[in-house]
């Protein structure tokens, strides 16, 4: 298989791959799916503690809410502009 093809395919990829994302975004919008500390710190593999110290200076990442939890759709959005 040519470079050149090779390329094309992982263009497809990542086109579907961003589709995907997409809709998880939308569908959890729409759900108003939420996360705790926990689950949020879970999801990056980190402590809770150390997700604390990322807040305090990453101003690039989503905030909780009033009740304490992260929306799951800000999550990916962030996500998605971290790649």
């Amino acid at each position: 298989m040519t470079s050149t093809v090779q390329q094309d395919k992982l263009d497809q990829m990542l086109r579907s791959m961003q589709v995907m994302a997409s809709a998880l975004q939308t569908l959890c919008t729409q759900s108003g799916a939420r996360l705790t500390r926990q689950q949020f710190a879970d999801r990056l593999g980190v402590h809770r503690n150390t997700l604390a110290a990322r807040l305090a200076h990453d101003s690039t990442m989503p905030r909780p809410g009033k009740d304490g939890k992260w929306l799951l759709s800000e999550i990916i959005e962030w996500e998605m502009r971290q790649h």
